[in-house]
Parts: C-alpha cells; sequence; structure tokens
C-alpha cells in the first residue's frame, strides 16, 4: 500500500454567525496516495473547496474546525507553527486556482513571478516542463501578453516549482474552451505522473473527474454522500443525489435539453421547431471587426429569426465574444452591415435610439460582477424599466421588476436582496430579467452558465429555452461547451480566428462535422464517462483553400444526402497543394 500522503479523518468546519456556529462541513474523511487523483464534486455550498482549503492550512474569516484532523505528509496541518505553515505552502502542497489571470501580478515579468516561488529548478525548465513554447523569450513577457491557456501554465509551473508532494487543482480549466482545457488537464496528468505527486481536483465538470480522477467524493450540505472509484461511482452512482448530478450533465448525442427527475431518471426534451416563415430579427452581412491593427473578425454573415437559437462556438480568440459585443453596441464594426427591423445596429449603444436599444440585450458571462454589490437585485431590474419608459413611476416600475423576477422562476420576495445574499443561478437569473426589462426581440448570451454547477446549469438552460418559447426570443447563444450547444441550439456557426468555416442547423454539423477544425472541437469534449472515447476522430492536418467568390462546398450526410444550409469552407489537406479544394468529407488517413 503507497504511503498516504493526505489523511483527512472526520473533519468538520463551522462558521460563526449571529453568535452561534454554522456547521458547513460535517466529519469528512479522505485519502491521497502518491501519484493519486481524488475529486471532489457537488453543487455550490457543499463544502468542496472548504476542505480543499484545508490541505493548505486556510479557513475563512470566522470559521475554525469543530473535530478531526488534517494530516498533509504525516503532519497536522492545524498545529503547525506559522513559520512551518509558511514552509508547507508550496514546499509540501500548492495550489492552481480557477482563474490564472487573477493570480498572476500584471506588472510583473512572469519569469520573475515563477523565480518567486522559490525551488531548485531554472524558470527556463520549469517553462519547458509545462510546454510552453520559446521558454526564454516568454519569460520576459507580462500576463495580458498570454492566452489564457498559457496563463494557466504558467500558474502550473510557479505550483510545481518547490517539487511540492500535493497539488490541490480548484476548478482550474473553468472558462477555458474546450481545446485548451484538453492541453491543461493533459499537461497536469503527466506532470502528476512525472513527478509522483498527489492531487486533490475540486471541480462542478464531471467531464473532467471522470477525464482527471481516480478517485471521487460527492458532498452536499457539507456532507459525503457517496465515495466510489471513478469508473465504479460513473457507472453505477448508488445515491439518488449523484444520479441527479449525472443525469444533468449535457451530452454531445443529446438532440435537446434534459429534464432530470428527483432519482436521477433522465428524459430529452424535443427542441422547438422555428417555422420557416418567422422572421429575421436581426441580420450580420460581412462583418469585419479590428482592435488597432488586428483584425478580429473577418466577413462574418449570419441572420437570426424570432424563435431562434443561433450559437458561436469556437477557441478562445475566434471571435465570439467580439461579435456579440458588436451586437449589443459595445464594439463598433469596421466593415460591413449589422441590421434589426427597427435601424441600424453598426452604431454603439450609446447612439441607438432607445426604441432600438431596448430591443437588444445582452446577458453577461458573470452575474457577479455585473450586478452592483451595494444595491438590491429589484433595483437592478428597476433600472432599464425606468430607463426605457416601460414603466411611468416607482410604483409601477417596483410591480413590474417583480412580475420579470417571478417569468425567471424566482420568488419574487428576493427583489430586496443584494446580490450578495443569492446564489450563483438565482443572480444570473436576476441578469436575465434585467435583460428582459426592455422587452428585447433580441437576446444575446454570452457564455452565461460557465461557471454554474450542472444542475444550475440545466435550470438555466430551461429558463433560456422556456422564454424564446413564451417570447419568440431570438437568441445569439455563445458558448465553449459544445454539449450544451447541441442541446439548446437550432443552428451553430463555427469560428476560427474570426472566420467562419462551417456552419448548419445543429443536428446536421453534429451528426456529420465537415471541417477538420469542427471535427478537432467535438474530438477534444470531454463526456461524462471514465471510458468514452473521442466523439469524432481527431482531424487531418489542414490548411485554407477557399478563394474570392468561391468560399463554401455544400456539405452531405454520411449518407450522401445534401444537408439544407450545412456549408464547410473549403480546405485540404496540408502538404497537398494539388489536392480537390471541394473537399466534403475527411478521409481517416493520417488522422492526428
Amino acid at each position: 500500500m503507497a504511503t498516504s500522503i493526505v489523511s483527512v479523518n472526520s473533519l468538520s468546519v463551522a462558521y460563526r454567525s449571529s453568535g452561534r456556529d454554522v456547521p458547513v462541513v460535517h466529519e469528512v474523511s479522505l485519502e491521497v496516495s502518491a501519484g493519486q487523483t481524488l475529486a471532489l464534486v457537488g453543487e455550490s455550498g457543499s463544502g468542496k473547496s472548504t476542505v480543499a482549503a484545508t490541505l493548505l492550512g486556510h479557513l475563512r474569516h470566522g470559521s475554525r474546525i469543530t473535530s478531526g484532523s488534517v494530516l498533509l505528509d504525516g503532519r497536522d496541518v492545524f498545529a503547525l507553527p506559522a513559520r512551518e505553515l509558511r514552509r508547507l505552502r508550496g514546499g509540501t502542497v500548492a495550489m492552481v486556482g480557477q482563474n490564472a489571470g487573477h493570480a498572476l501580478t500584471p506588472s510583473m515579468r512572469i519569469g520573475r513571478q515563477i523565480a518567486e516561488a522559490g525551488g531548485d529548478v531554472s524558470v527556463v525548465e520549469l517553462l519547458e516542463q509545462v510546454r510552453l513554447p520559446s521558454p526564454a523569450e516568454l519569460a520576459r513577457r507580462y500576463p495580458h501578453e498570454l492566452s489564457g491557456g498559457q496563463q494557466q501554465r504558467v500558474a502550473i509551473a510557479m505550483a510545481i516549482a518547490a517539487r511540492p508532494k500535493l497539488l490541490v487543482l480548484d476548478e482550474p480549466t473553468t472558462g477555458l474552451d474546450v481545446v485548451t482545457q484538453r492541453g491543461v488537464l493533459d499537461l497536469i496528468g503527466a506532470l502528476r505522473d512525472e513527478l509522483g505527486l498527489a492531487a486533490v481536483l475540486v471541480s462542478h465538470d464531471l467531464g473532467v473527474v471522470a477525464h482527471m480522477a481516480d478517485e471521487v467524493i460527492v458532498l452536499r450540505s457539507g456532507r459525503v454522500v457517496e465515495a466510489a472509484p471513478t469508473r465504479q461511482l460513473f457507472a453505477m452512482p448508488q445515491d439518488p443525489y449523484t444520479r441527479r448530478l449525472l443525469a444533468s450533465v449535457p451530452r454531445l448525442d443529446d438532440a435537446g435539453l434534459a429534464l432530470v427527475g428527483e432519482a436521477g431518471e433522465r428524459e430529452v426534451r424535443p427542441k422547438a421547431q422555428v417555422p420557416d416563415g418567422a422572421p429575421v430579427a436581426v441580420s450580420a452581412v460581412d462583418v469585419t471587426i479590428d482592435y488597432g491593427s488586428v483584425r478580429a473578425v473577418h466577413g462574418v454573415s449570419f441572420d437570426v429569426r424570432r424563435g431562434e437559437i443561433l450559437a458561436l462556438v469556437g477557441e478562445s480568440g475566434s471571435g465570439k465574444s467580439t461579435l456579440a459585443w458588436a451586437l449589443a453596441g459595445l464594439r463598433t464594426p469596421s466593415g460591413g452591415t449589422m441590421t434589426h427591423e427597427s435601424g441600424d445596429l453598426a452604431r454603439p449603444a450609446q447612439k441607438r435610439p432607445p426604441s432600438l436599444r431596448r430591443r437588444v440585450q445582452l446577458v453577461f458571462q458573470n452575474a457577479d460582477t455585473s450586478l452592483n454589490p451595494r444595491r438590491s437585485v429589484g433595483d437592478a431590474v428597476r433600472r432599464p424599466l425606468r430607463f426605457f419608459g416601460a414603466a411611468a413611476s416607482r410604483t409601477e416600475a417596483t410591480a413590474r421588476a417583480r412580475q420579470l423576477i417571478t417569468d425567471v422562476r424566482l420568488d419574487p420576495a428576493l427583489a430586496d436582496r443584494l446580490p450578495a445574499q443569492l446564489s450563483g443561478g438565482q443572480r444570473q437569473r436576476i441578469g436575465i430579467a434585467r435583460a428582459l426589462a426592455g422587452e428585447p426581440d433580441v437576446l444575446i448570451a454570452d457564455e452565461i452558465t460557465t461557471a454554474l454547477d450542472v444542475s444550475v446549469q440545466a435550470d438555466v438552460l430551461r429558463l433560456l429555452d422556456d422564454l424564446r418559447r413564451e417570447r419568440e426570443l431570438a437568441c445569439l447563444f455563445i458558448s465553449h461547451d459544445l454539449a450544451v450547444v447541441r442541446g439548446i441550439a437550432d443552428r451553430v456557426v463555427v469560428l476560427r480566428h474570426g472566420v467562419v468555416v462551417e456552419e448548419g442547423p445543429t443536428d446536421a454539423v453534429f451528426a456529420s462535422p465537415g471541417h477538420p477544425y469542427t471535427r478537432r472541437l467535438m474530438a477534444a469534449v470531454l463526456e461524462p464517462d471514465p471510458d468514452a472515447g473521442p466523439f469524432v476522430d481527431g482531424a487531418v492536418d489542414w490548411e485554407d483553400a477557399a478563394e474570392p467568390g468561391d468560399l463554401w462546398t455544400e456539405h452531405d450526410d454520411e449518407d450522401g444526402d445534401r444537408d439544407p444550409g450545412h456549408r464547410v469552407r473549403r480546405w485540404r489537406p496540408a502538404g497537398h497543394p494539388s489536392a480537390p479544394t471541394a473537399l466534403t468529407s475527411l478521409s481517416t488517413e493520417g488522422v492526428s
């Protein structure tokens, strides 16, 4: 038997509130050995981050351990003097957090930050170890000059600098696109094996857990409801709570959104049918968007009809959010047209007339930062009602705000609370209610479920689907989660470096992806099944073969039948300049 690096015995933690102890962790025990990864999963408030933080000797202000112990490499963490505890952090245990961009000092070069992490390994060697190109040159850069995936690799390099025995991974890939996420997770797994590290993974993404973990502990309200080896837990979950969590995870083969019962039974709701004659709510034609001398979006065109959800997908930097912000009036296009039946959308929001401005509304990715923490959520919904003249008086605005909060399936009594008093899912629903205050017919949803638990995500997605059915909303849906896109979107546009490489009905694109880049995205998706293979085969190396006036080829499905509206940007295998430019299917030869 391998010696345990981590041994948590009957740990209980309580917060002090109003003169009494409020238990948040109840009798949790766990063991982690070298080379092993243990995952802690559960919804927000389950206690998983609290348990993980105790491994570094961290407790939130006002909290205390009421019973049990935390042993790390044989030492009682909470019995150590302050100096020994500081040595423990980094030397024996290190953390990789959720957002490396926030953890890195923006005014300090990357190399200096890694050097300050300590250890005897050189900065260049550490950067090589985390598979970053041109390490000597990259060490001279500042954090803002790196991509999100590169920043996360730098954070990993800092964590392993002093060669710790344990890595605590707290949502290490939340917010990353599927390709970058897969690369970061594969790197962590390789380093774990090379260095013999133990790892504790905190994640709400059960696909990540299935891919990374050897053992899983499921927490609910601070209590362990189930603990098992990963394959056993995913194949035969015993507790109804675990079954509900697993059933709530969207899958790439779902033809609609999943409806999950109390016992974890799962039913997929068919998508709403968009009538053929549904009017176009918003149209973009040959839109280009520049950031200084850099072109972020190259000639993108699309229509969104009333009652339809169009999804934009692609890696970070593909132009998805840039297009969304331009449609909302937060960026000004450099060329092309963006129109609504009520007017020109190419103008910035402040120059649009109120009658047009209210018709196109944006739901932000992070409700935590888009809501004023000092004002009630009811006030957040009231303000646009008064701004757009939808309510003649404060009394009417208050009544309308409560109705909108009810419309997003929340108790109207929550209107008097501050954002911090609501859960993440509740805050996101308030964000949707605020967007609906202007009575829009176009809703832009920019990564609105990225950081939510799977069950909360499922609730928000069903709400969005209900609203588009009830109000005939046209919705532009931006997401890096392809399984979510598969379940909710009617049509999908795949972007790469600001260029559309494939578009068509969602079912057709997922059934028969025609562009190698689309296949690469789908192959990187982690399904909630430890034994699941890639959804599609890997993509061949390719190069663009589109020419002016000859950009597209209509795509046939696997049976050779034409899929109306499904088209693929022309491409050819890399290194084959004489190959045909109208390729509509992929050969399995040379698959990477």
